[in-house]
């Protein structure tokens, strides 16, 4: 089965203070990390101190799978803009083998819609037009920016999501990051 997902940690932070504000709330010495190891499996407030912790990962995937990451709202999200570039790329020629997951899934019709929403005079109407016509399979990059708590929630809910990108996007993610033992296995 063929489908897109890449995930690259940009950076990460927030450690080091998640640690401390965990040892004023503890009452304990300087060394708190395994007392976070501890903790960070435990929900109802007990690992709050994930919250703190932040990671920003550069992802490009389909736009059926963003459909689903915006289920995680404790986050943010930057993406690509197809509001202000998508119809200028068109117009100069697109080369679907580099924005679609698979490019034998665009139809001729697909396409042939697509150019004719570009010949329109109006720019608004174009724009709506294009937008209609893009394929579920169409690949936006969008910086993440989310807390190893809310990373945490993703993990328990879709590491064994039947969505293949899922596991994907955990497996690239925890790859890259610097405490995974905070974090549940996928």
């Amino acid at each position: 089965m063929r489908f897109m997902m890449r995930a690259s940690v940009k950076d990460q932070s927030g450690y080091e203070a998640a640690l401390m504000g965990l040892g004023l709330n503890k009452k304990q010495g300087k060394d708190m990390s395994k007392v976070a190891e501890r903790l960070a499996s435990k929900d109802f407030g007990h690992n709050k101190f994930l919250e703190s912790i932040y990671i920003w990962v550069l992802v490009l995937a389909p736009r059926y799978w963003w459909q689903e990451a915006d289920t995680f709202r404790l986050s943010t999200k930057q993406s690509e803009s197809t509001m202000h570039t998508l119809v200028t790329e068109l117009e100069k020629g697109i080369d679907w083998n580099k924005v679609l997951e698979d490019p034998s899934s665009i139809t001729p019709t697909q396409i042939e819609l697509i150019n004719r929403a570009l010949v329109l005079e109006d720019p608004i109407e174009k724009l709506v037009r294009v937008k209609q016509c893009l394929p579920e399979g169409f690949l936006q990059q969008r910086m993440w920016c989310m807390s190893y708590k809310t990373l945490r929630n993703i993990a328990i809910q879709r590491r064994h999501h039947r969505l293949p990108h899922w596991r994907e996007f955990l497996l690239q993610t925890y790859a890259q990051l610097e405490y995974t033992e905070l974090l549940p296995e996928v």
